[in-house]
């Protein structure tokens, strides 16, 4: 028998996504503004609603791609606010495009915010090594680093959202150390 993160068996799509995604190393850019969006969606809701959404989020955001979302409308954006295939909270859509809009200016100034994040690792994932029923607090750079993402222009980054961010993307390898993908994980990046 496979042993799991408990959370991944709450459902088909949770076991999937922990099976496949959650956890591996990203550098890609437009992945990560995906996963910090997707984040920020999923504040106060549970992640295997997100998982129900993120293709009709995909679709409406441009798959996240943050210059093209950078560039839209007003009419585009009141049309977000109102499209019922998607989560429809006003203030989560619009941080999510202001998000877009200040990461792609600050691209034209070549900073990426994959380099941001993987910095704060020395280039590479923090691992946890947890075990079972313990929990953790975020570290102490995870404050840092909403602090920057905030002074830069960024929207809704608490360190909770960040700490996530982080989670999902493989930049901190919270797998328990029991499950099978904490391994399979490390052996990705050594």
């Amino acid at each position: 028998m496979t042993t799991r993160c408990s959370w991944a068996e709450k459902s088909p799509q949770l076991l999937i996504y922990h099976d496949l995604e959650w956890g591996v190393p990203v550098h890609d850019e437009r992945q990560l503004f995906e996963n910090l969006s997707l984040e920020i969606f999923q504040a106060g809701l549970t992640w295997h609603l997100i998982l129900k959404y993120r293709e009709a989020l995909r679709g409406a955001f441009e798959q996240f791609d943050p210059e093209r979302l950078a560039q839209i409308t007003p009419v585009q954006l009141q049309a977000l606010h109102h499209d019922h295939r998607i989560i429809r909270n006003q203030q989560k859509i619009d941080a999510v495009i202001e998000n877009a809009r200040v990461l792609s200016s600050l691209h034209e100034l070549g900073w990426t915010l994959s380099d941001t994040l993987w910095q704060r690792v020395n280039g590479s994932p923090l691992d946890h090594h947890l075990k079972p029923k313990e929990t953790l607090a975020s570290d102490w750079f995870v404050a840092e680093l909403a602090q920057t993402l905030r002074q830069l222009g960024f929207k809704r980054v608490g360190p909770k959202t960040c700490y996530s961010l982080l989670q999902a993307s493989g930049i901190v390898n919270d797998h328990l150390a029991t499950c099978y993908r904490h391994d399979e994980i490390t052996q990705i990046i050594n």
